[in-house]
């Protein structure tokens, strides 16, 4: 026996080769470190390797066949060869200057401490180990449950001793119930039913340390891995692996976008912190939806793109399907959290608390970025070592150093993979002791030319290595430097300007902690103007020449940029003036106004705003622009600023917790432009004040390609969750109009007419939600508690002092009802006149109640005589007494209220 098993044995000895080489780079020069993955051949799993000092590598005993050898490197292409071996071969690997860094002088030294840490290269290589039998098991994890029925668990092999994941062949079934009822009417909205139940053959894995052990009282006998195991790996790999820089839908923009995990990185913060908060990914391949992944995650939450520290979450991938169920299905907190009455939108997520940052920026000729940044922060939780940035990953960071100046081990992958950016500690900081790291990048993709003097800035978040996003404030010292005819425009103050060499530099500093850094960049002209009033300084920055796709354009050749901001700084100026009076002030004392080449795109970055070019068009420009009035479009161009610089509030003085409460921020800077188009624009505002609010109603209920309306996709609270495939606007027209409506219903239910000023409850009601939340974001449930301290007795509908029932209709629900209003004036007792009113709602459930504003013109227009309230499908009869004969009697004039 022994002689015929070395007889079959000789053969296959004397029939290997060997694949053999070395790496180098354009100049000759050798390159150490560069993996190299050999597939092919009988390979059931990838063979991988790295250079070695002299840029060599080997694979020996390889059974003749076709291989193909991936090489990778920091700051280098890929490089794919294909090898057809039939007998020893030595290949000669150069590897092409990545695109992004040909103009970059990358230290050999720095560049050797990227994607090189030992237990992340042992996490990114990972085989398998063990494997068991695994039949009739269940895993109950929250509100999921893993039912194993037959099959093959196999462990991935162990790094420092710590298994971190596992894969399993076979027969299971996943079920998932949702805890609370909205979530259980959201699943159905997407799935037709609320519940999930769905067969799956495979699964793979990814945890923290003690994860494995959640396996262990289901484990059989051991047995040899399922054939499929090694390759479902791989594929699992090459998905998780895979960035879309342009995204085809709002799922694949959260898992496979700029901010995309790396599992392999997650992993490792867990491995190197026994302590880590604990996660559980699971990844099925199921009968009906091929791609479900579930996610238990403590602290930074399921999904930590999606800003929420919920910690459950399953999502469907499909962005290409024809399923129309790609999206978020479930994101919840904890069971227990639900239990114990301690779920809440303020939970801390971060790992780190960041301090400060320290930014010089050189930005050349061609747009490209040169940066090194100095980030101060604290530990929140004991043992972290591994820090995830916000950081565009066209930006290849090439060094990473301790406040010594010694070099730090990162990870950032190739930006065409996961190449999300990842700094890693040599140790854990003590709690409450502020460290420093300084981290080195340069790229491309952040500006992009528009024309001769003007720039898109595309990366406004994402320019820096930012650590924790909206989810914190802190302060920032920024320093630009730019070709000497182009200018920068910052948030922060101003503090100084000097010229080195050919480049202009400026130097800008938050006077206060701010939630993001931005700027602006062109050829800017400048131009100020005074508010006596409110005392802020307001600057205008504005771009003298069209850019590119503008300029040919006949009916924008007239644009007078000069004379348009200073229109949009008196614009400014009186919506400052006015959010002052009805909100309270802002921490800032200077606002910059700047045009941006973005047609019909603005935004607000603390005391910086970007306007679009087509604010500064007037109403003949738009005619010759569309042939016609676009109303919409005008409208459009009446909002955006005093909506953006009403952000200068609702957004930077007061910030948002997570994306539920998003609506506090784009809610009520919408309603903050009605407010500006009925306070600040003169006698003659009602026709454009009706129109805005008319629009925002339609935006709420008027139906798309599909038959569903925004409103129809589900509540206000949801949020971004509104998005999907059938419902891609919903969230753009629900939060923004209906979150107005929201704010502008309650301001109608306040409103006195007794007192001289009418707004007086709604106004004392905002200046306390302001200064309440200075130095806390807000919650839906923490401008409840505000609204609540100021209502009125007749919004007091359940006599408890609570707007449980307001809320639950407009926040958390969808009902949106139906007014049908009669009355008849007639002669009363003594001579007076009684106003006789029959007022009927409809389309709602039996509890849905409502305060409806009534109104009636003595001819000097329309003004409000009261308010009725009403509850459920109903009507009601109210008679009044009235002053004199009304022209016209009337609910809901100026559209207080949502209506259908």
């Amino acid at each position: 026996m022994a002689l015929f098993l070395l007889f079959l044995i000789v053969p296959t000895v004397l029939h290997a080769h060997t694949i053999s080489g070395t790496v180098q780079d354009p100049s000759s020069a050798v390159i150490a470190g560069a993996r190299i993955e050999i597939t092919g051949g009988d390979l059931t799993q990838p063979i991988v390797l790295a250079s070695d000092g002299l840029g060599k590598f080997a694979s020996p005993d390889l059974k003749p066949g076709t291989y193909s050898v991936r090489v990778t490197r920091e700051g280098f292409e890929p490089l794919i060869r294909t090898v057809n071996l039939q007998a020893a071969v030595e290949l000669q690997l150069t590897l092409a200057i990545a695109k992004q860094q040909e103009v970059v002088s990358v230290p050999g030294k720095s560049l050797a401490f990227a994607n090189t840490d030992r237990v992340y290269r042992q996490l990114r290589d990972l085989g398998l180990g063990e494997s068991f039998h695994f039949d009739n098991f269940t895993l109950t994890l929250d509100a999921a449950t893993f039912q194993f029925q037959k099959g093959t668990l196999t462990f991935l092999s162990p790094v420092d001793g710590v298994v971190t994941g596992a894969i399993f062949i076979g027969e299971g079934h996943f079920s998932l119930k949702p805890l609370l009822a909205l979530d259980a009417t959201e699943l159905s909205r997407r799935t037709g039913a609320a519940e999930v139940n769905e067969d799956f053959s495979e699964a793979v894995f990814r945890f923290t340390r003690d994860g494995s052990l959640k396996f262990h009282p289901g484990l059989g006998d051991r047995t040899e891995a399922a054939s499929e195991a090694a390759a479902v790996l791989s594929h699992w790999r090459d998905r998780m692996r895979q960035r879309q820089e342009h995204a085809l839908g709002f799922t694949q923009y959260l898992l496979q976008g700029e901010t995309m995990d790396n599992v392999d990185a997650d992993v490792l913060a867990a491995v190197y912190n026994p302590a880590h908060p604990e996660f559980f990914n699971a990844y099925l391949r199921g009968k009906k939806h091929k791609d479900l992944r579930f996610f238990v995650r403590n602290r930074v939450g399921a999904v930590p793109q999606i800003d929420s520290p919920e910690e459950v979450s399953l999502i469907n991938y499909d962005p290409d399907g024809m399923g129309m169920e790609d999206g978020v299905w479930y994101l919840a907190h904890l069971k227990s959290e639900y239990s114990n009455r301690t779920a809440n939108s303020r939970e801390d997520r971060r790992l780190f608390a960041t301090h400060r940052y320290k930014i010089e920026t050189v930005i050349a000729k061609n747009g490209h970025l040169f940066s090194t940044a100095t980030i101060s922060f604290e530990p929140l939780v004991a043992g972290e070592r591994v820090l995830k940035f916000g950081l565009l990953p066209n930006l290849r960071v090439t060094r990473v150093a301790d406040q010594l100046g010694r070099d730090l081990y990162f990870v950032q992958e190739s930006r065409k993979e996961d190449g999300s950016f990842y700094a890693i500690l040599p140790e854990a900081p003590p709690l409450g002791k502020e460290v420093s790291i300084t981290v080195e990048y340069s790229g491309d993709k952040v500006l992009e030319q528009a024309g001769e003097g003007s720039f898109y800035v595309l990366a406004r978040t994402s320019w820096y290595p930012n650590l924790n996003g909206f989810g914190e404030k802190a302060l920032y010292d920024l320093t630009f430097k730019v070709p000497h005819h182009y200018k920068v425009i910052s948030i922060g103050r101003l503090e100084s300007e000097s010229v080195e060499q050919d480049l202009a530099v400026s130097h800008w500093i938050t006077a206060i902690p701010v939630a993001v850094a931005g700027f602006n960049y062109g050829a800017y002209e400048r131009l100020d103007i005074q508010d006596d009033i409110t005392g802020y300084k307001i600057s205008g920055y504005y771009l003298s020449e069209l850019p590119d796709s503008l300029r040919r354009n006949r009916a924008l050749q007239s644009l007078a940029p000069r004379s348009m901001t200073n229109y949009a700084l008196e614009q400014t100026r009186a919506q400052l003036q006015l959010c002052s009076f009805y909100f309270g002030k802002i921490p800032y004392e200077e606002i910059h106004i700047t045009e941006q080449p973005d047609f019909n795109f603005g935004q607000s970055w603390p005391n910086l705003v970007y306007l679009p070019i087509s604010a500064y068009t007037d109403s003949t420009q738009r005619w010759m622009l569309f042939g016609s009035i676009n109303s919409k479009f005008t409208g459009f161009v009446q909002e955006v600023t005093p909506h953006e610089v009403s952000h200068q509030w609702w957004g930077h003085s007061v910030g948002w917790a997570t994306y539920h409460d998003q609506w506090l921020s784009e809610g009520f800077a919408e309603f903050s432009a009605g407010l500006f188009l009925q306070q600040a624009v003169g006698a003659d505002w009602r026709k454009d004040y009706l129109e805005f609010w008319e629009r925002l109603r339609q935006r709420i209920l008027e139906k798309n390609n599909f038959g569903i309306a925004p409103n129809d996709a589900g509540p206000l609270w949801m949020g971004l969750r509104l998005i999907s495939p059938r419902t891609e606007s919903a969230y753009q027209n629900v939060t923004y109009p209906k979150g107005a409506y929201v704010l502008q219903m309650l301001r109608s239910m306040m409103r006195s007419t007794e007192d001289q000023d009418q707004d007086k409850a709604f106004i004392a009601m905002m200046h306390d939600f302001v200064e309440s939340h200075r130095e806390q974001a807000a919650t839906t449930e923490s401008f409840k508690a505000i609204a609540e301290k100021h209502m009125t007795k007749l919004m007091d509908f359940d006599k408890n002092g609570r707007l449980d029932w307001f809320f639950k209709e407009w926040v958390y629900g969808t009902q949106v009802p139906r007014y049908h209003f009669e009355y008849q004036v007639a002669s009363g007792d003594g001579g007076h006149l009684k106003l006789h009113m029959t007022i009927t709602q409809s389309e709602v459930d039996d509890h849905f109640a409502m305060l409806v504003p009534v109104f009636a013109d003595f001819g000097k227009g329309m003004s409000r005589i009261g308010q009725i309230g009403i509850v459920g499908n109903s009507t009601r009869t109210v008679d009044v007494p009235l002053p004199a004969q009304p022209k016209k009697v009337t609910l809901n004039a100026y559209k207080d209220i949502l209506e259908r």
